[in-house]
């Protein structure tokens, strides 16, 4: 390099840095947390940083519902209601040992669009404060009406067992009400059902979740348990048969996983929708809830052709209702120890709810309930922090992007700033005509490439995932943080929606699949679509709120 050319690069670089140093100083914020990675070229001087904010949870919800208190929603038990032409969902409230003394009772919620929900303060069904007693806390079960009575079956659970007092820690239960809600009466006349004796069943422990649904005259119930299964100790429902609700005769196996492996089903139902029927059921280890389906309510189940899935491993116990018209299953959504994306999995958090619907060959289909998506309608301004890689604007008037990437972690990707609201809704379509990594959104992006969580479309496994990992980590051999299978083919476009409200992020897309998150840096933290190795082509990115 000759000395003159040697001379203006290094004023270069000096005014450079000094620009860069004024900017950062002029830019600091305590209240961002912003974090760039040292492997990583600069971001361009003339764009402002990117906004990172460590949020504190809100209890501020309305679509994902969390008590007003912000005490976690569990195990949710649903039922349409002719009556009042009202869904009430019943729920186990995540109190333990508190100043109530109560230790997971049931309180209900009422909704009748799934958008919004009615808080009913009752207690519906409270555990016992004896210590001996079967029902010292309480777990799930189902309504069931008749006749203008709601019969509440549930689980009985003492965690004293084994003791001089208890020496099964699950049981059946009964109590009943005629208002739904009302606080139900416990029927100290109901035989409490056990696990059956000399039968190679848990006998003490893992008895639970009755369901009870009628079919041809007959009610049955379902209960999840465990037991030796041809020389096999798993996961099992079992069946019990009545002619009034009260009296209750064992019924044997009802569903034993077929050629899989279960360690626990919990909170089986039958479902029905059309002329098909559908066994849906928990599984404890994998977090997952699956289903099969058939064509009579009490089997033969097989496995769907698509996905066995319903959503990924952050929608958990789910349960369908139907009002006739529309059908919903809804779940919880867990929260982190210590509101953390990298934090331990509790029990319970936020009721979340898809609109249900099937497919020509019966299988299932989740998508954005139409109260949520018809609420969503004032249209968000988008402001842009930056592009990057190679892109293409189509379009003055919209966010339409192709976004092209031809070699792994060389990231193509729009960037914005976050959006001001604590709900809201993203809409886009999405196609691709090639893909050998992967192409999405980023959230709670930090920087451009690499402290971003990752709403990623992933042709190559048929999956649509939402990795929490550093960019620079992920491999194919990377478990994932949540994930969900649908098919991917090139030069199709794939309808796009995801909803947002504070850390409950829900992807639907093309009205076929969904995959809930938590992700609580979510929220008033920069955001954007890129591709990876991929040539993607995003049309008409809008977002709007209530």
């Amino acid at each position: 390099m000759k000395s003159k050319n040697k001379i203006k690069f290094f004023i270069s670089v000096l005014l450079l840095s000094l620009f860069i140093g004024v900017s950062s100083c002029q830019s600091n914020d305590d209240s961002l947390d912003t974090v760039q990675d040292p492997d990583l070229p600069d971001p361009d001087p003339m764009f402002q940083s990117l906004q990172c904010s460590t949020q504190v949870e809100q209890s501020d919800y309305s679509i994902f519902k969390i008590t007003s208190n912000g005490t976690r929603i569990g195990d949710l038990m649903p039922i349409y209601d002719d009556a009042s032409n009202k869904f009430y969902l019943y729920y186990l409230k995540d109190i333990w040992n508190d100043n109530s003394n109560q230790r997971h009772p049931w309180y209900t919620l009422s909704t009748t669009d799934f958008s919004s929900y009615n808080e009913i303060p009752t207690e519906i069904i409270s555990s016992s404060s004896a210590g001996c007693d079967q029902d010292f806390a309480i777990g799930s079960g189902s309504v069931f009406v008749k006749n203008n009575t709601y019969y509440g079956f549930y689980t009985g659970h003492n965690p004293n067992v084994l003791s001089s007092c208890v020496t099964t820690k699950e049981g059946i239960m009964l109590a009943t009400s005629t208002n739904p809600e009302v606080g139900f009466t416990k029927n100290k006349s109901f035989t409490t059902i056990y696990a059956p004796k000399g039968m190679q069943f848990d006998e003490q422990d893992n008895f639970r979740d009755p369901y009870v649904f009628e079919d041809a005259g007959i009610y049955y119930m379902l209960v999840s348990a465990r037991a030796n299964v041809g020389g096999v100790f798993k996961g099992i429902i079992v069946s019990y048969t009545s002619s009034d609700l009260l009296s209750w005769t064992y019924d044997g196996i009802f569903y034993d996983g077929g050629a899989k492996y279960f360690f626990f089903m919990e909170t089986a139902q039958v479902f029905k929708m059309g002329s098909m029927y559908y066994l849906i059921f928990s599984d404890i280890n994998s977090r997952k809830v699956l289903y099969r389906k058939g064509s009579s309510a009490t089997g033969p189940w097989e496995q769907p052709t698509s996905s066995e899935f319903l959503d990924g491993n952050d929608f958990y116990a789910a349960k369908a209702v139907s009002n006739g018209t529309n059908a919903f299953i809804m779940g919880w959504t867990a929260k982190t120890e210590n509101n953390l994306d990298s934090g331990v999995k509790t029990w319970g958090g936020n009721l979340v709810a898809h609109k249900l619907s099937q497919n020509s060959n019966g299988d299932l289909m989740l998508s954005i309930p139409d109260a949520v998506a018809s609420g969503m309608q004032t249209k968000i301004t988008l402001e842009l922090n930056r592009e990057i890689g190679n892109f293409e604007k189509t379009g003055s008037n919209e966010e339409s992007y192709n976004l092209s990437s031809s070699t792994n972690n060389n990231v193509s990707a729009v960037f914005y700033e976050p959006i001001d609201a604590p709900r809201y809704l993203i809409s886009t379509t999405v196609s691709y005509s090639n893909s050998n990594r992967d192409f999405g959104f980023f959230l709670g992006a930090c920087d451009e490439k690499n402290n971003v969580i990752s709403l990623r479309f992933v042709p190559s496994e048929n999956k649509i995932r939402l990795d929490k990992t550093l960019r620079s980590s992920l491999s194919s051999s990377t478990s994932s943080d949540n994930e969900t299978s649908f098919k991917l083919e090139p030069n199709v476009e794939y309808d796009v929606k995801v909803v947002i409200e504070n850390s409950i992020v829900v992807i639907y897309v093309n009205n076929q699949v969904a995959l809930t998150s938590r992700v609580y840096k979510a929220p008033n933290t920069s955001w954007g679509v890129f591709a990876d190795n991929s040539t993607v082509f995003f049309k008409s990115i809008i977002v709007t709120k209530p």
